[in-house]
C-alpha cells in the first residue's frame, strides 16, 4: 500500500509581496505631490502681491488716420510731445468745450463738470473753481443749469513758444430768460500741458496744471 505523504498547506498566489515597502512608497509620492502643491500655490500668492503693489503702467498713445485704423507703433506716453500734435489740441478743445458749457440737463451737466475735473490739477484746478465761482457763484455750471445755458464752441487752438504750453480760442454764447437774451463773447485760454500717470484705464495721462482764463475784448 502506497504511502500517502502529507503536504503543507501551499501559499495563495494573490498573496501581495513587500506590501510595507509599497504603502511607504505611495505615502512618500503623496507628501512630495502635496508639496509641490503648496510650493506652486506659495508662487502663485507671491506673483498676484507683486502684480498689486507694483506701480500702473505708463500710459499709452495709439495715433490712427481719418479711417480709425492705427498708424504707426503704439509707445509709452513719457512726455507731452509723445502725444501726436492734432490728437493733443483735439483734447485740449474738448477740455474748453466741457469746462464752460452750461448744459440743461443735470446729468449731461454732471459729466461734462467730472470729465473736466480729472483734466486738471495744481494751479490750473484752483482757477477753474474761482472761475466758477466768481461773483458769489453766480456762475457755476453746476447751479445755474435752470436759468441759464451756455454754449463754448473752439475756434481755435495752437502751440506757443513756452514750452509744453498752448493756446485756445472760443466763444462764450449764453442764453439767459428763456433764451429771450443771448449774449456772445470772445474768450483764449492759455494752458500748460503735463504728461503723468492715471489710475483710469481711459485716460490718456495728459493733464492741464496751469490754466489761464482771458476775456478778449
Amino acid at each position: 500500500m502506497a504511502a500517502l505523504l502529507k503536504q503543507a498547506p501551499e501559499t495563495p498566489n494573490d498573496t501581495p509581496i513587500y506590501t510595507d515597502q509599497v504603502i511607504a512608497c505611495g505615502y512618500q509620492r503623496t507628501w512630495l505631490l502635496a508639496a509641490g502643491l503648496i510650493v506652486l500655490l506659495a508662487g502663485m500668492i507671491a506673483d498676484r502681491i507683486r502684480l498689486d503693489l507694483q506701480p500702473p503702467p505708463p500710459p499709452f498713445v495709439l495715433e490712427v488716420n481719418a479711417q480709425g485704423n492705427p498708424v504707426g507703433q503704439v509707445l509709452p506716453l513719457r512726455s507731452v510731445q509723445d502725444i501726436p500734435d492734432a490728437l493733443l489740441r483735439a483734447r485740449l478743445a474738448d477740455f474748453i468745450h466741457d469746462a464752460f458749457t452750461v448744459d440743461r440737463d443735470p446729468d449731461e451737466e454732471d459729466y461734462l463738470y467730472d470729465k473736466t475735473q480729472t483734466m486738471v490739477t495744481g494751479q490750473a484746478a484752483e482757477k477753474l473753481d474761482a472761475f466758477y465761482n466768481r461773483d458769489g457763484g453766480k456762475h457755476h455750471p453746476k447751479t445755474v443749469g435752470p436759468y441759464v445755458w451756455v454754449e463754448a464752441p473752439v475756434t481755435d487752438t495752437l502751440k506757443l513758444s513756452e514750452k509744453d504750453t498752448y493756446q485756445g480760442d472760443y466763444f462764450l454764447i449764453i442764453h439767459e430768460h428763456n433764451n429771450q437774451t443771448v449774449t456772445k463773447s470772445n474768450w483764449r485760454d492759455i494752458m500748460h500741458v503735463i504728461v503723468a500717470r492715471s489710475k483710469d484705464p481711459e485716460s490718456l495721462g495728459m493733464f492741464i496744471d496751469e490754466l489761464d482764463i482771458q476775456e478778449v475784448k
